[in-house]
């Protein structure tokens, strides 16, 4: 894909203190320059956060795309994820640690936002896991924001999730909130892999490109399975996020663009990203756009044809800004 004449994209390392009191955050910010030993005018400010067991680094063609627009990107990894935390202890997330997720979001942006020109429109970005990260931050953190993106998001009722809370957090209390949970595992990720007939990987659900599952799967910092505190803290969060109370804390103007595969398991097929944008909209957000992408499973962005949604985000962000 051409770029427009903003420099040379380059991706510099970040690093902050976690607000779960003991983890180092760390992640990335895509430039021209490192924007954190100076102040720069970016059109925008796009806020990356990644999903469930993998990590920023994966975004980076897609924040090099953004950065050639002129959009400053950042991201980081969540604790138990990537950089955040040693190899070993991958996917070990304290049970009651979704606010500190959610409160890391609001870190990092704390720390760009000094960085750029006062006034430049700032918008999140959210992938799977992430985007219902998002979903809860934009409930506590929304105002100031120019919009938000919810990619292969979906819709777990809160019934459901209630229950496989108390379960993990039962196995947290006899095994220890570290411990892997074969049953967990099976019941979260395991229904993923199941929604794909003649699967050749257990990861044929994230993509239909065969080159992106087998870069998945020789990732280290991808395809870990989470801890019993994990997929507590998870589950936790989805209860929140599809409730809603907390659709309803979102600031109503704020923007709202739903993206997803057609095909994506995460999202029922689409039904569960037409039911996340339908809670939106009932909980009073004016603005609401939803798209499905016929032909996409989970990872839209590491798609074949992720050409076109590269597009209508970028095109979706300028019009919430106004073209320069």
């Amino acid at each position: 894909m051409p770029q427009d004449n903003y420099g040379e994209p380059q991706r510099f390392g970040l690093k902050y203190d976690s607000a779960d009191g003991s983890s180092t955050i760390r992640g990335s910010i895509w430039w021209t320059e490192d924007p954190l030993k100076t102040t720069v005018a970016p059109r925008a400010v796009v806020q990356l956060v990644h999903g469930m067991c993998e990590h920023i680094e994966r975004y980076d063609d897609f924040a090099r795309f953004l950065v050639g627009r002129g959009f400053l990107v950042c991201g980081h990894n969540h604790i138990g994820h990537g950089s955040s935390v040693a190899r070993e202890r991958r996917g070990c997330i304290p049970p009651y640690g979704r606010q500190a997720i959610v409160e890391d979001v609001e870190r990092l942006r704390r720390l760009v936002t000094p960085h750029v020109q006062n006034g430049t429109p700032y918008f999140v970005f959210g992938h799977s896991m992430g985007s219902y990260v998002v979903r809860n931050y934009i409930a506590d953190y929304g105002r100031g924001l120019a919009g938000a993106i919810l990619c292969g998001t979906g819709f777990v009722p809160v019934a459901t999730s209630a229950a496989g809370r108390t379960l993990a957090r039962a196995i947290c209390r006899t095994r220890g909130a570290d411990h892997k949970s074969a049953l967990l595992h099976g019941l979260v990720d395991g229904a993923f892999s199941k929604a794909v007939k003649d699967a050749k990987t257990p990861y044929d659900w994230i993509s239909y490109n065969r080159e992106n599952i087998e870069r998945y799967l020789a990732d280290e910092d991808c395809g870990f399975m989470f801890s019993a505190g994990g997929y507590a803290m998870m589950l936790d969060l989805t209860a929140t996020t599809c409730s809603p109370a907390c659709a309803q804390r979102v600031p109503h103007e704020l923007p709202l663009l739903f993206v997803s595969g057609a095909e994506d398991p995460v999202g029922d097929n689409g039904d569960g990203v037409t039911a996340a944008a339908d809670l939106a909209k009932s909980a009073g957000s004016t603005d609401v756009s939803c798209k499905l992408y016929p032909g996409m499973r989970h990872e839209i962005l590491n798609e074949k044809s992720n050409d076109v949604v590269y597009e209508d985000i970028l095109e979706w962000v300028e019009s919430r800004i106004g073209k320069d």
